[in-house]
Order: structure tokens, then sequence, then C-alpha cells
């Protein structure tokens, strides 16, 4: 391992996910809940942040009955909200867009209990990158 971590006792890191294919979204989450726990195993403390959006917005639904992903065929949905419920209890914030709510038709009693409500992530990226945390784009 470099030296890159050396002095280092928090991370901070927004992490912007759109993806809306279930098995890349799920092995992109896995990655992130993996770097967060090498981080917290080395002592570093971690302020990581996920924005949920656009096609993502789908996997912090309860349900897909009465959204637009009614047809999404997703299988894997108790799966994928274990895992972000995992990502919770590790201390990482989940925020989803109530624009994309909107437009895929997810009610705010539809979403899990892990995630919150944000008007516009898009505000909530900016203002973070510009307090320092890194902008991770997942695809």
């Amino acid at each position: 391992m470099t030296q890159d971590l050396d002095g280092l006792t928090h991370a901070r890191a927004v992490w912007d996910f759109t993806n809306g294919d279930a098995r890349r979204f799920f092995d992109r989450v896995s990655l992130m809940k993996d770097t967060a726990q090498s981080f917290i195993g080395r002592g570093i403390a971690i302020d990581f942040v996920m924005l949920i959006h656009g096609p993502a917005t789908q996997f912090v639904a309860k349900t897909h009955a009465g959204t637009k992903f009614e047809k999404a065929g997703c299988t894997t949905l108790p799966e994928i909200h274990a895992l972000l419920a995992a990502l919770a209890a590790l201390g990482v914030r989940i925020e989803v867009c109530l624009i994309a709510m909107d437009r895929s038709l997810v009610t705010r009693e539809n979403l899990i209990a892990c995630a919150v409500v944000e008007d516009n992530v898009f505000l909530n990226s900016i203002a973070l990158q510009n307090k320092g945390y890194a902008c991770m784009q997942v695809d």
C-alpha cells in the first residue's frame, strides 16, 4: 500500500448513484461498503453520503408496484435493501432525490427506512464538494 493514507484521520466522500441495472448497482454498492469498512478497519473515520437519483431510485423503493419501475422485473430488491441497511449501519447517509421520486412515482411511504428524502441531490452534491468531500461518480 502506498503512503496515501498516512496521517489521514477522516475520509469524506459523496457517492453519486444513477445506474438502474440491479446487478451493477449491487456490485457498486458492495464496493462502496468494502471501501467504508477498509477505512474503518484502519482507524479512519468515514463521512460518506450516498446520493440516489435517476433510475437508481428504484432500489430505495420498498416495492415497484405503482411506480414507473413496475415492469422492471427486479427480483433482488430484498438483497439490495439489506445491503443499503448495512451501509446505513456503518454511518453512511443515503439520500434520495425528491425530483427523481416524483418522476418515478415513488412515494415517501414507499421508501426503505434508511433512505432520507432531499429536494434536489444536485444541490447536496455541489454543497458537499465545496466542503471538501471527494466526488465518487458511480456508473
